[in-house]
């Protein structure tokens, strides 16, 4: 019984091996003979090709958007036409907007203003990352970093 387990394993890895192999030449194949025609097929029937809403939205999930293009442009199929140009802006902007100087090369390349001084924050409190500082109103947890310390308008309530 012992032996018939061991062949049906190993014959387990020689199909998954196979199947490996086969995958990979396909991918081969593909990518050496197959893949050139049907680009220069893609290509040639693509040359009459006009701006279409199908075409934006191909373009914009290809830059994979966060939720604030949602935001700043709002739902794609209520976009006009003579936006699109705009909408594609503000997706390659996302998209390389993650450091500040991302968002200055494209507004640069875009020759879009976008002066430095814009894009430091106003005078006013300093925005604070955490959120345990200030403490959100209303929360039941202590401030951090606050001493511990017997405080007397908690225990009124447990007074006779």
């Amino acid at each position: 019984m012992r032996e018939i387990r061991c062949a049906v394993v190993d014959l387990d890895h020689y199909l998954e091996e196979a199947a490996r192999a086969k995958q990979q030449l396909d991918a081969e194949h593909w990518r050496d003979e197959l893949r050139p025609r049907a680009l220069r097929l893609f290509s040639s029937r693509a040359r009459t090709l006009t701006w279409s809403r199908a075409l934006v939205k191909l373009i914009v999930e290809e830059l994979f958007p966060d939720d604030l293009f949602i935001d700043l442009v709002g739902h794609l199929d209520r976009v006009p036409p003579r936006q699109w140009p705009h909408v594609l802006a503000i997706a390659v902007a996302l998209r390389h907007s993650w450091r500040r100087d991302g968002l200055a090369r494209v507004a640069r390349r875009l020759r879009i203003s976008l002066p430095a001084r814009d894009l430091t924050p106003a005078q006013g409190p300093p925005h604070r990352s955490r959120p345990s500082r200030p403490r959100f109103s209303g929360s039941p947890r202590s401030r951090q970093g606050s001493p511990l310390r017997f405080d007397p308008a908690r225990r009124r309530g447990s007074r006779p």
